[in-house]
């Protein structure tokens, strides 16, 4: 990864993300104006937060404007990835995968506040759909199949159409894949070599991004490709609840979805 390609990321997301949040962002009087207050700044694994190599993408929430960080090598978060897309053709390379996940953490520091903070293969699946569904056409559409054979693989692997409580049950697989990453400043060849070894760690990060194929398949059928036709109301209205992602999980399951009242409110 250098700093030009990660300014040529964000330069190319940062007028779909403006245009996604355009009109959210002027009922909610954010003051955005032609650009958003965001620039790219490239970290590497022993200065990311203690992230490691894990994660590819993050932001300091609290700095004005809001740095992108972006990790100097994504060759963990792709091995990850791929452990469950399989293969997922020419389409599946840094600069895609750069575009993905930038465009998805140039959302999330502008978008309204989820009832009890919300959950990344939920909430945070959306801004990874947006970031996909503003790849060129055919190249996204080289992800469709793929994701689709990972949601697959992933339900069966942890047998989703068991679970009583879906989002109660994922929202364990997250928190756990997030527990191996937190301050575990997984860098360099030896630790790297280790965590791939060590099988109980490498299943519970590697999760995250099976579960990330299904939320993204389920969101995809649910929402479709015309993301100019509906991130209006997924952002204002959608996306605030608890519950969001439920149903269309539950739609690509074939299983029942009964909100509680609690995803009501």
């Amino acid at each position: 990864m250098t700093r030009e390609m990660a300014m040529g990321a964000l330069n190319r997301v940062e007028p779909f993300a403006r245009q996604a949040l355009k009109a959210y962002a002027q009922r909610e009087r954010l003051g955005l104006t032609d650009e958003l207050p965001v620039f790219a700044a490239l970290t590497s694994s022993a200065d990311n937060g203690g992230w490691g190599e894990l994660m590819p993408v993050w932001f300091k929430p609290y700095e004005r404007p809001v740095p992108i960080c972006i990790l100097d090598n994504w060759a963990l978060p792709a091995l990850l990835w791929r452990h469950w897309l399989g293969d997922a053709g020419p389409a599946f390379n840094t600069q895609n995968l750069l575009k993905i996940f930038v465009g998805s953490s140039v959302l999330i520091p502008f978008l309204p506040a989820a009832q009890r903070g919300g959950h990344f293969l939920r909430h945070g699946a959306l801004t990874v759909l947006l970031g996909l569904l503003w790849l060129p056409p055919a190249e996204r559409e080289a992800f469709i199949p793929a994701l689709r054979a990972g949601a697959t693989r992933f339900a069966e692997t942890y047998r989703l159409r068991e679970q009583a409580d879906l989002g109660e049950y994922l929202g364990r697989v997250e928190a756990d894949a997030f527990l191996v990453a937190e301050g575990s400043k997984i860098g360099g060849e030896e630790k790297v070599r280790a965590f791939l070894a060590n099988t109980e760690l490498f299943d519970a990060y590697a999760a995250l991004f099976g579960g990330l194929c299904f939320s993204l398949a389920a969101l995809y059928d649910s929402y479709g490709p015309e993301w100019e036709v509906w991130a209006f109301q997924a952002i204002n209205v959608h996306y605030r609840y608890a519950g969001f992602g439920l149903e269309p999980w539950a739609r690509w399951l074939g299983t029942e979805y009964v909100a509680s009242g609690e995803e009501r409110l």
